[in-house]
């Protein structure tokens, strides 16, 4: 296993530790809890930014890491989702979007690969994970924001938590994402389907 790949890997490792102490410490008045997330998160982001980097530099790009590192990135944002919806800081609804359309694009992959085709990566995929990281940050910041009881920082905003409003840009645009993907695949995704 070379360095990039135990970069990838230490995704997989810190989202369920984020999650344990998100759901634990959310409910609770263990502020430090939330910010040992926060930390978590700046790993998590950190192991994304630098382990494609790595690969390349050292010449240790394999498909392997290839195929691993689009999966770490949907484990460990769908990991945080899921502790943002027990906790109720997002509905249910929200998180579904962001399961189905990594769900859907892993399945596209899958396929395009049994074919031998490379689904090529699409702008709105990087931005729609630009995004999701940002919002990632913005609803922990929101609720320190309410653990240490800042004035102006409401506990609701028309009946939902402030971190569903934080969440909203990227959940539409990770919607769009996937049309994104399907409209210029679509003659590739009807042939797939094709009966032999």
């Amino acid at each position: 296993m070379n360095i990039a790949t135990l970069f990838t890997t230490s995704r997989v490792v810190f989202a369920p530790l984020f999650a344990y102490f998100f759901i634990t410490g959310f409910p609770t008045d263990q502020t430090a809890w939330i910010w040992i997330c926060f930390a978590l998160a700046v790993l998590i982001e950190l192991s994304d930014l630098l382990d494609g980097t790595i690969a390349r530099s050292r010449g240790e790009v394999t498909d392997f890491g290839k195929v691993f590192d689009p999966v770490a990135d949907s484990v460990s944002r769908q990991t945080i989702f899921i502790s943002f919806m027990v906790t109720g800081v997002i509905p249910l609804w929200m998180y579904l979007i962001f399961f189905y359309r990594d769900a859907f694009l892993q399945l596209l992959r899958i396929v395009c690969a049994s074919s031998g085709i490379v689904l090529a990566a699409r702008k709105s995929g990087k931005a729609k994970a630009v995004l999701q990281g940002i919002a990632t940050f913005g609803v922990l910041f929101v609720i320190l924001l309410l653990r240490y009881q800042v004035e102006w920082m409401p506990a609701q905003i028309l009946g939902f938590h402030p971190g569903f409003w934080v969440m909203l840009l990227p959940t539409l645009f990770t919607l769009l994402s996937v049309i994104d993907y399907v409209i210029p695949n679509r003659k590739l995704i009807g042939k797939m389907m094709e009966t032999k």
